[in-house]
């Protein structure tokens, strides 16, 4: 049974936002510093070289006025502009160093931002690319400079460079890892192993936007331990975690891949069966109550469940009608005797 998770537009919503307005940021800032240093060392009368405090006072309005679009811009950026701006900015980083003929002693510096950057809001790869492009360009400019002078900034600054990609790429990946393992058991019922109601709500939120783009139908059927309290008052507490263990595995194995399974209650569980008509979900139901009685009868504590099933071919109702609707059928099986199942037109 798959786990309820973030949905994928919202983790992309997420990463637009991180590389719109990081990205601006970063830019902006540069700017800033590359113009803040090169006015004070006019104001102390030992300014940059001429072509290379032109090229500063060019290229940093430019480079700040596309972080600022970054900033304030709504729309969504294309996957192949997004990676490339880290190299880019190497490039335009290392652009200064080239008319003067010398390694800028600000640019390695300042290279460890683009991948910094690339490494903990792209990806490993883009990093890897942004430090290779980084290391190239700036190698080329250094091997114009005088003597052995460059050759040792180059050596400095690659593996100044190396060492920051390697190190906040692999601290990316135990975060995202960690992520990943907190989303899981923000979701997961830890008794039984199902996702939990907030997961469950998640699965209903993207089935119905699934509807509502012209999917197929589903239904959802609401499954009620009959007289749970009474097994845990006779038997106690532990006696009853295993039953609703027990029962998480039965329906874990009762249902199909695609269908969502889990505990949104003390001993109530939920279905979602995607692409079932109701006549179908009916059935299922009905074939849930019968191995739950056939099965439970060869536990210590044996159990019956009430089931309501609510499903719909005309309209796609939201999650909290659809819910409603399973939940008042649940009710109606149980004040009608309990171990059956009804369904709500």
């Amino acid at each position: 049974m798959a786990l309820g998770a973030a949905s994928d537009s919202e983790l992309a919503e997420s990463r637009q936002w991180a590389i719109k307005k990081v990205a601006g940021g970063l830019m902006i800032a540069a700017a800033v510093l590359v113009l803040l240093i090169t006015g004070l060392f006019d104001l102390r009368g030992e300014p940059y070289p001429p072509a290379t405090r032109i090229a500063n006072y060019v290229l940093c309005p430019l480079v700040a006025a596309f972080g600022l679009f970054l900033l304030r811009t709504p729309r969504r950026l294309p996957l192949w502009l997004a990676n490339s701006i880290p190299s880019v900015a190497a490039v335009l980083i290392c652009l200064p160093t080239s008319p003067n003929q010398a390694a800028d002693a600000l640019s390695p510096l300042l290279l460890t931002w683009p991948v910094t950057y690339a490494a903990a809001v792209l990806s490993a790869r883009v990093a890897w690319i942004t430090a290779g492009v980084a290391g190239v360009v700036f190698a080329v400019l250094a091997s114009l400079s005088r003597g052995v002078d460059g050759l040792v900034l180059w050596i400095e600054t690659a593996a100044s460079l190396a060492v920051v990609c390697g190190m906040v790429v692999r601290v990316q990946n135990q975060s995202l890892r960690l992520r990943e393992t907190l989303a899981r058991l923000a979701r997961t019922d830890p008794l039984t192993g199902l996702i939990n109601r907030r997961g469950f709500d998640e699965a209903l939120a993207r089935e119905h936007a699934r509807r509502l783009r012209g999917g197929p139908p589903s239904a959802l059927l609401l499954v009620d331990i009959d007289h749970f309290k009474t097994v845990n008052d006779t038997w106690g507490h532990p006696a009853g975690d295993e039953t609703l263990r027990l029962l998480s595995g039965l329906l874990s194995s009762t249902f199909r891949a695609t269908d969502v399974v889990g505990r949104i209650g003390g001993e109530e569980f939920a279905a979602l069966l995607v692409d079932c008509v109701p006549q179908e979900a009916a059935e299922r139901a009905r074939d849930l109550c019968d191995r739950v009685r056939t099965r439970a009868r060869e536990w210590e504590h044996p159990i019956t469940v009430s089931v309501g099933v609510a499903a719909s071919l005309e309209h796609a109702p939201t999650p909290t009608e659809l819910m409603a609707s399973a939940d008042a059928a649940l009710y109606a099986a149980k004040a009608a005797g309990r171990d059956r199942v009804w369904i709500e037109p």
